[in-house]
């Protein structure tokens, strides 16, 4: 049994789309600044929303590849909701979330974490340590989403 994840980046980015360059540049929810980590969702849709609340530039998204992956079950880290910090999902992200993270990708006791979402809270994120020792099991591919929906841009 496998589970699909999506990832959207900006043409520029394509080829390193799953080394978690990005998120070590800047940090993220749950990573620090220094740490790669690969940001993906559960679904395409929840990708773009994703994106949608961090970027007010829609012209972007014309510039955008999306990728998706096939993660085997056994990969995959379920923490339990209340093993989350308190505050995981205030906006802007907070040093508590990143030290969650921080804890499980150091720790490697699994390529994947499945997180909820902050969007949408009853749906899932999915973060890949590129680093990990199983990190060469995962495939991805790009797909080609020909154009958005123009109604998203008004």
């Amino acid at each position: 049994m496998s589970r699909r994840v999506w990832r959207i980046t900006h043409r520029d980015y394509k080829d390193s789309a799953f080394t978690g360059e990005g998120a070590k540049l800047f940090g993220g929810r749950f990573n620090s600044e220094g740490i790669p980590l690969v940001y993906t969702s559960g679904s395409l849709s929840l990708t773009i929303l994703e994106i949608f609340v961090q970027n007010n530039d829609r012209d972007y998204f014309k510039n955008c590849i999306f990728f998706y992956a096939d993660l085997a079950e056994e990969l995959i880290f379920k923490p339990d909701p209340k093993d989350f910090p308190a505050d995981w999902n205030q906006v802007p992200h907070g040093q508590t979330s990143q030290q969650f993270g921080d804890k499980w990708i150091s720790g490697r006791k699994s390529l994947v974490m499945q997180v909820p979402s902050v969007v949408v809270p009853v749906e899932f994120n999915f973060v890949i340590n590129p680093h990990h020792p199983d990190f060469h099991h995962i495939s991805y591919r790009e797909f080609n989403l020909v154009a958005f929906d123009e109604r998203l841009f008004v």
